[in-house]
């Protein structure tokens, strides 16, 4: 049984994600591309990454997938939303690790996606080009000497990059502030998004924050901008706590550990209380209040006990045993806490 794993929860930053997304000049655009042209394409980036000998990359045939299975990979981050609606034939190709996932024949013919944990986005970026340097090697892009890289949606036209990060916000979001954080980020070409990007709902107070545009601007540009607006908001987020437990350190403690009690105790869950009870767990971990007591990432939790992963882990249980199976991985991951 292989759980997620991150690096833990002691920042508002959980993790980092640089995307490229590109698209060939042999073949068509997603929208004309054929089933022939298609699988054409899969059999030809496979056969250039999967010899590679610097990184050990393993080829995912989704469509042998069932629906289960592709929510966990989709659940896991390795591939997107858009890519479990696309038409088949589609894959990913990704690393040993986890940390590259290169979805092919979603909106574009290939999107190639380097993970992170916290804050370490010029290694997402280095990885990310290394890639794409890979599969142009035999493989030409279609690009343009003005626009730059030739792409379905014209938001991506440029470099064809997306960078973002995962941040925890539980404090803005409770103090109504996401609302100017979202106003502040569009005044530089930046924006916020749910957990799974591009129009999803956060979970558990989890947020994205990425670039909206990537033409007219250099991948490192995007970056720096990116970064400093990141550490900002974190900023924001962590002054905001401060001042709330200077003045309501009790009730703090208090809503922590009554989260902690119902989590380690609870013999059945639903998804919506579970996300909840965790984000604030986590905000416990952040704050410190729970820094040294808690030996498993909170936000490694929160992925596992999302319906397709439960499905998966537990041998596909029955949706009406969902809810225990989810209370009995909480507390089993709680099991060695210092409480």
């Amino acid at each position: 049984m292989k759980w997620y794993t991150s690096e833990g929860d002691f920042s508002p930053i959980i993790s980092c994600r640089v995307r490229l997304a590109r698209n060939f000049e042999k073949y068509n655009f997603y929208s004309k591309l054929t089933q022939k042209e298609a699988t054409e394409m899969i059999e030809e980036i496979s056969k250039n990454l999967l010899g590679e000998k610097d990184i050990n990359f393993r080829f995912i045939n989704l469509s042998n997938k069932t629906d289960i299975e592709s929510l966990g990979l989709v659940e896991h981050h390795k591939i997107s939303l858009d890519l479990l609606k696309s038409r088949e034939p589609k894959a990913v190709i990704s690393s040993e690790d986890d940390s590259i996932h290169i979805m092919i024949n979603e909106e574009d013919h290939v999107r190639i996606q380097c993970i992170a944990a916290g804050k370490n986005i010029q290694k997402s970026y280095t990885t990310a080009d290394y890639v794409d340097d890979l599969i142009e090697k035999n493989l030409k892009y279609a690009f343009d000497e003005k626009l730059g890289y030739l792409t379905s949606c014209p938001s991506n036209i440029g470099t064809g990059m997306r960078a973002s990060y995962m941040v925890h916000l539980p404090m803005l979001e409770k103090a109504g502030k996401l609302h100017s954080v979202i106003t502040y980020l569009s005044r530089s070409g930046m924006t916020i998004r749910g957990i799974y990007g591009e129009s999803s709902e956060p979970i558990g107070s989890i947020y994205q924050i990425s670039n909206q545009c990537s033409l007219g601007r250099s991948e490192p540009e995007i970056i720096n901008i990116l970064e400093n607006l990141t550490n900002q908001i974190v900023e924001t987020e962590l002054e905001t706590l401060e001042k709330y437990v200077q003045k309501n350190r009790i009730f703090f403690e208090d809503h922590i550990y009554r989260a902690y009690g119902v989590l380690k105790n609870c013999r059945q869950i639903e998804i919506g209380e579970a996300r909840n009870l965790l984000s604030i767990l986590r905000l416990g971990v952040v704050s410190g209040t729970l820094k040294d007591n808690i030996k498993t990432s909170v936000y490694s939790i929160m992925m596992n006990i999302e319906y397709g992963n439960l499905k998966i882990n537990t041998g596909n249980i029955s949706d009406k045993e969902i809810n225990e199976a989810r209370a009995t991985f909480i507390r089993k991951c709680l099991e060695n806490s210092n409480l």
